[in-house]
């Protein structure tokens, strides 16, 4: 059985790695700070915005030539489909399936 005091006891080595691992996550976490506080915001002027916005804007409908989308709209003749004959021989129903209780919460 071992005492808690064993259990805190660490290597030289085991010293030496634990303190490199916290020095690499403190130069994680100061390089992830200063990059986020040297970021510039960039500045899109109110033209470009606006005809960007008109481009990508799927609610406005652009209108065209009347004749032209008149002359789309008539349809043509659909032909009748025949209805498909049923096969002579059919399949018997499954069997209904078990209904389990639903548990109540």
């Amino acid at each position: 059985m071992s005492s808690s005091k064993d259990f805190w006891q660490m290597t030289r080595r085991e010293r030496r790695g634990s303190i490199v691992v916290l020095v690499l996550i403190a130069l994680l976490l100061a390089i992830t700070a200063l990059v986020r506080s040297c970021r510039t915001s960039v500045v899109i002027p109110a033209e470009q915005l606006q005809s960007f916005e008109r481009q990508t804007d799927t609610a406005t409908v652009v209108m065209g030539d009347r004749q032209s989308a008149s002359k789309k709209r008539t349809k043509a003749p659909v032909a009748k489909r025949k209805p498909k004959s049923k096969p002579a021989k059919s399949k018997p129903s499954p069997e209904p399936r078990r209904m389990d209780p639903v548990p109540q919460f």
